[in-house]
């Protein structure tokens, strides 16, 4: 699938959050070939949080790892919100691919979560997925946040297959092994991961 330049985004804002230049002018990239014009952005979650509750983004991008605020706090933080910014789409962009990790940003309401690297593609099928098939949002003691129940055969069809997605992903120093993507789709959708040698 090629993805070329078009209006396809021009009518949707965006925040993207991520504390390096680098990879917020390649995410800036994809959004201005898919045409989108209103992109916002800053590289910590404090100054997110300002901007969204003063002018709320259609969707935000964020990465994981931030200071002082980091991008799960800053989605717990929107989430809490009392106003209509809770239910603003939130996909986390990052490295941190750690099951625990995972789980954490599921059960805080993240919309979607795209593990770094990452291909235009895969960032396009998760905003489509955002603006053509919006989750309803579920509102309990326990979890304020989108439904994490969604149909897998929709990332499926356009699963962004690299050749390594069925081998975990190195993270950390330490030697941890992350999630590959399409086990991160299956675990924000509120599947249990077995039999991939993952505890």
């Amino acid at each position: 699938m090629a993805l070329v330049t078009t209006d396809y985004l021009k009518p949707i804002s965006f925040l993207v959050v991520e504390d390096k230049a680098y990879m917020r002018r390649l995410i800036k990239g994809v959004l201005e070939t898919l045409g989108a014009k209103m992109i916002d952005e800053t590289d910590n979650g404090k100054d997110a949080l300002n901007i969204i509750r003063q002018a709320p983004p259609d969707v935000v991008l964020t990465e994981y790892w931030l200071a002082p605020l980091n991008g799960v706090e800053l989605l717990r933080a929107v989430r809490n919100d009392k106003g209509n910014v809770r239910f603003t789409p939130i996909i986390m962009i990052t490295a941190e691919t750690r099951r625990e990790k995972v789980i954490g940003a599921r059960n805080c309401g993240v919309t979607e979560y795209i593990a770094k690297p990452i291909t235009a593609k895969g960032v396009f099928l998760r905003i489509r997925e955002v603006i053509e098939r919006p989750r309803p949002f579920i509102d309990s003691k326990a979890y304020f946040g989108p439904d994490r129940r969604r149909r897998m055969e929709v990332m499926a069809e356009g699963q962004d297959r690299r050749g390594d997605t069925a081998r975990p992903r190195p993270v950390g120093p330490e030697g941890n092994e992350g999630l590959t993507q399409e086990q991160i789709d299956r675990l924000v959708a509120g599947e249990e991961i077995k039999d991939f040698g993952i505890r």
